[in-house]
């Protein structure tokens, strides 16, 4: 199975690429995002917070390689689990939040997120 979904959407995040981003999600996916409190489960509402996010000074995610473990759920369907840190700037101060992540990737669609749950790590 080849797990190269994750790699295009950090790549999508760090070049503020909205379009290619936000097309990676299915029309019924689910995005449990890291800085909103409301699940985000249509694609209007998961365009808005992407939007808002790489609309920061800076914005992206760096992402903990070592972290990352792939789990095949069936022929074509993988979990990806790990850890990344978000940046951004705030004037002249770079912000960062370091989170933990769970994908569920459709190899078979372009629309390939199924499911996205990011929260920030607590401490």
């Amino acid at each position: 199975m080849n797990y190269d979904q994750l790699d295009y959407w950090i790549k999508h995040i760090n070049a503020g690429d909205f379009v290619d981003l936000v097309s990676m999600y299915s029309e019924e996916a689910l995005l449990f995002a890291t800085f909103d409190k409301q699940p985000l489960n249509t694609p209007t509402l998961i365009q808005g917070y992407f939007r808002g996010f790489l609309a920061k000074e800076g914005s992206g995610v760096e992402l903990d390689t070592s972290s990352v473990r792939n789990t095949e759920l069936g022929e074509s369907t993988y979990l990806s689990t790990g850890l990344y840190t978000f940046f951004y700037k705030d004037g002249d101060q770079l912000i960062r939040h370091d989170a933990r992540f769970s994908f569920i990737f459709n190899q078979e669609s372009p629309r390939s997120i199924l499911h996205h749950h990011s929260s920030v790590i607590p401490g």
